[in-house]
């Protein structure tokens, strides 16, 4: 099969290399001339693991372009991966999606044989059915179902994992505007997938709301996790992981995203919350739980710094390690170690800071007022206080026990997520709290 993916962005050319590398030619579009330009000396523009060695693999059968008309002309399916920034309101802005329909609907024109566009972007429900389609149908004077095809197709990926992710996916969410376009994006992924997951084929406006609501229920899950930790760190001898561990052996709750720490952050789980209450406020529904969820998880940075500074002076060094948003990603969107790291500074404490991957993304205004060291092991001796921030493997492979011998003063060591299991035989120079 030939397809085209326009929009060489993390998922985008994740996308395109993993097609590629089942078979397909793939022919991959961007505006940016350096991106394109960087992929067809055969050089990756873009940071996430296993890519450089994927398109290694798969440049053979991969060519790349600016020009989308074309593109379209000479493949059967069009894959559009293009980002939908949040307005003021919280709702997904359409315009990147539609600039692309605009440029896809003269090669529809054209075409005799049925072409299937379709949208991988996340949009606000009803926007297939309200904008799109409509618009490629007055634009190609063609008529969707007929002439064209019509498929609503996000994806369920994690930076840091975007290639296995794609490559094993638990589900396909599939909203197709008639049949044939569902049938033939069902059996794409049939051809390159290497799991057996589940085919959930339906409405456009049903795939719409999905997208949203999957996402807003993980993050309810881990919400509900870290109130736990909460619950048993107030109480003498409970532990949050013995009691996640039971709750997720019941298959109605299930063991992921179950695990007490900080709260949910990065570029879809924090938009996609507020792009749902936006799309209830509009359909004039009240939620409840939505908004609690938000509330709960932006409490945890107050609860945090109220925790660290009840125990050290204003003078005092805090050493945060991590700021990506999770392991093993250079992405600091939405961090909460980066909120965290906001409210020390601004209340005066100086900051020591180090994370494997992200230490070029702290953001500039920070430069100046934060220490990045090389190694863990120097951004702990430099503090008063440490905070594990993001469970990195590196972090817990430390070798706490022997490190604590070398402190040059006593500190308050906070594990977040209860990775650095020898920091606790930590003798009279550390105070040690695992949360939870």
């Amino acid at each position: 099969m030939k397809i085209s993916v326009i929009g060489l962005g993390k998922l985008g050319l994740c996308a395109a290399a993993c097609i590629a590398s089942k078979g397909h030619s793939v022919v991959g579009v961007d505006n940016s001339e350096p991106v394109v330009s960087a992929l067809k000396k055969r050089l990756c523009p873009i940071r996430e693991n296993g890519l450089e060695d994927l398109l290694e693999r798969s440049f053979e059968r991969m060519t790349f372009t600016m020009d989308a008309h074309e593109a379209v002309l000479s493949t059967d399916v069009t894959l559009i991966i293009v980002p939908t920034p949040s307005g003021p309101g919280g709702a997904f802005v359409n315009d990147r999606v539609t600039a692309v329909l605009k440029a896809v609907a003269p090669a529809l024109a054209r075409k005799k044989d049925f072409h299937v566009v379709d949208v991988v972007s996340t949009v606000m429900p009803g926007s297939s059915q309200r904008e799109f389609i409509p618009l490629l149908e007055e634009a190609a004077h063609k008529k969707r179902g007929v002439d064209f095809g019509f498929v609503y197709n996000p994806e369920f990926i994690a930076l840091g994992s975007v290639i296995r992710d794609f490559l094993n996916p638990d589900l396909v969410l599939i909203g197709a505007s008639d049949e044939k376009s569902g049938s033939a994006v069902r059996g794409l992924y049939e051809s390159f997938v290497d799991s057996a997951p589940e085919f959930a084929v339906m409405t456009l406006v049903n795939a719409e709301i999905t997208k949203l609501a999957l996402n807003c229920y993980v993050t309810m899950k881990i919400t509900y996790a870290n109130e736990l930790a909460r619950l048993c760190e107030a109480l003498e001898g409970a532990d949050v992981d013995v009691v996640t561990g039971a709750l997720g052996a019941d298959t109605r709750v299930g063991k992921r995203c179950l695990k007490g720490g900080l709260g949910f952050a990065g570029p879809c789980f924090p938009r996609d919350n507020a792009a749902f209450q936006k799309f209830a406020a509009d359909a004039g529904v009240e939620l409840f739980l939505s908004p609690q969820v938000v509330r709960s998880n932006d409490s945890i940075v107050d609860y945090l710094f109220s925790m660290v500074a009840g125990r050290v002076g204003k003078e005092a060094t805090i050493a945060l390690l991590g700021f990506a948003y999770k392991p093993g990603t250079h992405i600091t969107e939405r961090s909460q170690s980066l909120a965290l790291m906001n409210r020390f500074l601004e209340a005066g404490y100086r900051i020591a800071a180090h994370d494997p991957m992200a230490e070029v993304e702290i953001p500039h205004q920070y430069k100046d007022s934060v220490t990045v060291y090389d190694t863990p092991e120097e951004t702990v001796t430099a503090a008063e206080a440490v905070l594990l921030l993001t469970p990195w493997p590196e972090y817990g492979a430390i070798d706490w026990e022997s490190l604590w011998k070398e402190l040059p003063r006593p500190i308050h060591f906070f594990d977040c997520w209860r990775v650095a299991k020898n920091a606790a035989r930590a003798g009279d120079k550390v105070h040690y709290w695992a949360l939870g």
